[in-house]
């Protein structure tokens, strides 16, 4: 096995130049990678579906929901994007698609998807997830003894397979048709169902991986419940999501690529991450935002296409570290465990205390509550360890 860095995650500098590595925007090229990887290309997939009376997705396509977070009723609509309507939860600030594709046309598209799985194959993608999969697994195993993964969402099983070459032993857990007969055929354990329905024991895993998922789901709450479940008491999650407090987000609004709502379900930022996490008492050793897309930036800001132009830099001081101690960058990462269960209650069965445990969302019709501000969690690069 590789051996583990020791001074990269305490050392600034040699911790955002490891980022640097897999910015597409500071490595190959805004318009470069994004034709390369045949991003140019891609289109959403519902619009034939667009009701032209309300410019929604038509309603027998659709199921309503609360905010996935905390379960208020939606806030205040920020915008229809592809004919899913994104609101604003005025409780946990999480921008979220509020309806929804049903259960069945969601699992289906994600069997049947092709078009983001073969930008995923294409070689400067793969090139660039291996960068970023090395760091995330050097963040994670200088804390862990035991080296079992349960990769969700494993796509392409690009991750899976590098874990693999470094020692882990993996289990790979995916929908998409295409990628897990690969996946199959390569050997790996595949679980084709949702994680919440895959019937795991408990304690299974030192580390659960999360690239990208949980702006995927419908209910990230169960998600990352049924996670800490299958996690071993010493064990890690490693979870990557977009952020919508990016400097890109925040500049391009409804033109990112980042809101497609038949995919693109919830959209967090560093408050409305840490609250889903704190709420399911997980503990944050790390935060952080990797992937600038200073490219859009600049051309957003030069008038050029934000995907496509090729435009100077418009604010010189404007840089990746910038960009990265104030969380502004295009992903969040988060590096969790679970925290301490609480004790029974006197008098309580320990069984009935556990349920008690994660906290239930509202109804449909809640009034709203009082706006909670979370602690977020900004450990210094390196994180909480252990004590010895």
């Amino acid at each position: 096995m590789t051996a583990k860095p020791v001074s990269w995650t305490t050392d600034p500098v040699e911790r955002l130049a490891r980022k640097n590595a897999f910015d597409a925007s500071l490595t190959v090229g805004t318009a470069k990678f994004n034709r390369d990887t045949g991003r140019e290309n891609l289109r959403p997939p519902f619009s034939q579906f667009i009701d032209p009376a309300t410019g929604l997705i038509r309603a027998d396509m659709l199921r309503p929901r609360n905010c996935p977070i905390c379960g208020a009723a939606p806030g205040p609509g920020l915008f229809v994007k592809d004919g899913f309507r994104h609101v604003r939860c005025l409780e946990c600030d999480l921008i979220y698609v509020s309806l929804i594709l049903r259960e069945d046309l969601m699992i289906q598209h994600w069997r049947e998807e092709m078009a983001w799985t073969m930008v995923l194959k294409s070689q400067p993608q793969a090139e660039l997830d291996r960068l970023k999969y090395d760091y995330g697994l050097d963040l994670a195993s200088e804390r862990l003894a035991s080296r079992r993964l349960l990769d969700v969402g494993a796509g392409t099983g690009d991750f899976a397979r590098r874990a693999t070459e470094r020692g882990w032993e993996a289990t790979a857990l995916e929908l998409n048709v295409e990628s897990t007969n690969a996946l199959a055929r390569q050997g790996y354990k595949v679980i084709v169902k949702p994680l919440e329905m895959a019937d795991l024991a408990d304690g299974t895993f030192d580390l659960v991986s999360l690239w990208e998922v949980l702006e995927h789901v419908a209910e990230p709450k169960t998600t990352l419940a049924e996670t800490r479940r299958v996690l071993a008491d010493d064990g890690l999650a490693l979870i990557l999501v977009p952020n919508s407090a990016s400097l890109v987000t925040r500049l391009l609004h409804e033109k990112s690529n980042t809101f497609g709502g038949h995919s693109h379900l919830n959209h967090f930022n560093p408050k409305s991450l840490t609250l889903l996490l704190e709420s399911l008492r997980f503990e944050i050793v790390e935060l952080e935002t990797v992937i600038t897309e200073l490219g859009s930036v600049n051309n957003h800001l030069h008038f050029q296409d934000p995907y496509l132009g090729e435009a100077p830099a418009f604010f010189p001081d404007l840089t990746p570290e910038v960009i990265h101690r104030n969380l502004w960058g295009s992903r969040l990462l988060a590096l969790v465990r679970p925290g301490a269960k609480p004790g029974p209650r006197r008098g309580a069965r320990p069984e009935a205390n556990a349920a008690a445990d994660l906290p239930e969302s509202a109804e449909p019709e809640a009034a709203e509550g009082q706006d909670a501000e979370p602690r977020l969690a900004r450990p210094r690069p390196g994180g909480r360890r252990k004590k010895s």
